[in-house]
């Protein structure tokens, strides 16, 4: 490590051989366990909502081994995103009703039932309140605004990873520097926000701002970090989310 300028800032942990051995701070940790906990709540629904229940099962079974097929032409799309199939038929003389999610790739074929007339059912003779859409009687229920809450999921992690990204590269290898600070304000929730500027390992100067955890004077001395191979990221240490392991 090249000599500082003055190394009373510089914490010992960041004075290790390059790549540092590092862990989660407080807030990385309170980061990550949040999103875990919501993408676990998440995925819960996404299984309770879209899976059959048992009685769904039983009757799907009893539908393939024992049900008859009927044809009708009182059939429409709707519900949210058009994502349900409404029918009735007649059995006997007397009138049923049913719906049952619509797979997107059947669509278009419901519609050309509902003018043909040649919509398919399967229900059950001895009690043809339970039927289901011939054409996918196998297929499990999957409502389509499930898919946005898998889609939220993987925007959530996306977001966390380019948030934490910074703070885990910089912990690992930064180069270190004396910075001096320029600016103390409040942070937008709460922190305590610095810019300050420092000399590379070129002896270039550069300017930064981050997030502090203690409110520092105009002038104060701090740690900075910043990649060698781009000197214009930069945080004051101790990081938000990561530290160097001692």
């Amino acid at each position: 490590m090249a000599q500082l300028e003055n190394e009373t800032c510089v914490p010992a942990e960041l004075q290790q051989k390059l790549p540092r051995r590092i862990r989660l701070a407080a807030a990385g940790i309170l980061y990550l366990v949040t999103n875990v906990l919501v993408s676990t709540a998440i995925v819960t629904f996404i299984i309770l909502a879209g899976s059959l229940t048992p009685k769904d099962i039983k009757d799907r079974n009893d539908l393939q081994r024992e049900g008859s097929v009927t044809f009708t032409n009182d059939v429409r799309i709707g519900g949210k995103g058009s994502a349900t199939v409404f029918y009735t038929f007649t059995y006997n003389g007397k009138s049923y009703s049913g719906k049952a999610y619509l797979p997107r790739e059947y669509s278009k074929k419901v519609l050309s039932y509902s003018k043909a007339g040649n919509f398919p059912v399967t229900f059950l003779p001895g009690d043809p309140t339970i039927n289901h859409p011939y054409d996918w009687r196998g297929v499990g229920s999957f409502p389509s605004f499930l898919y946005l809450l898998i889609l939220l999921i993987i925007v959530q992690w996306s977001a966390l990873i380019r948030f934490l990204l910074p703070d885990l590269r910089l912990a690992r290898n930064g180069l270190v520097a004396v910075g001096r600070v320029t600016n103390c304000s409040d942070g937008g929730i709460g922190g305590i926000y610095l810019k300050y500027e420092f000399r590379d390992a070129d002896g270039l100067p550069m300017n930064g701002r981050g997030e502090h955890p203690v409110r520092q004077e105009t002038g104060a001395q701090i740690c900075v970090l910043y990649l060698p191979e781009d000197s214009g990221h930069s945080r004051p240490y101790p990081l938000s989310f990561f530290r160097a392991a001692k």
